[in-house]
């Protein structure tokens, strides 16, 4: 069999050694300084990303800390406004209350434009 020839095996393990090293050293010299570059640079990408999402973390913390500060401040302004107006006459408040609850009722159960178009809403902003 010329495969397991003692002549021949020689020549083939020379030439492997010689590719193995062309090949190593190519690797070692060319490849792997570009490989570990990209790793480097995915590296230092995921660390700026990460410090970039703990900033905004907290910046949004801090926000709705502030948020809700705000909100229970104008809470109590408001409970002591509403407290603060005990002679307001309660039956103008349930007749309005009780205006405005027929005319929902008819424009939902009619859907007629005429009593959607009658009805005028206002904003606070905007002046009559």
């Amino acid at each position: 069999m010329p495969q397991l020839d003692r002549i021949i095996i020689f020549s083939q393990i020379f030439w492997l050694f010689i590719v193995f090293i062309l090949f190593y050293t190519i690797i070692t010299h060319f490849f792997l300084p570009k490989f570990l570059k990209v790793l480097r640079a995915r590296k230092l990408i995921a660390k700026v990303n990460s410090e970039k999402a703990t900033f905004i973390a907290n910046k949004s913390s801090k926000n709705k800390i502030k948020l809700l500060g705000v909100i229970t401040k104008n809470l109590t302004t408001v409970k002591k406004i509403l407290n603060s107006t005990s002679n307001f006459n309660i039956t103008k408040t349930n007749k309005i209350d009780e205006l405005v609850g027929k005319t929902i009722k008819n424009s939902i159960l009619f859907c007629n434009f005429q009593i959607l178009d009658s009805i005028n809403i206002y904003s606070k902003l905007i002046q009559k």
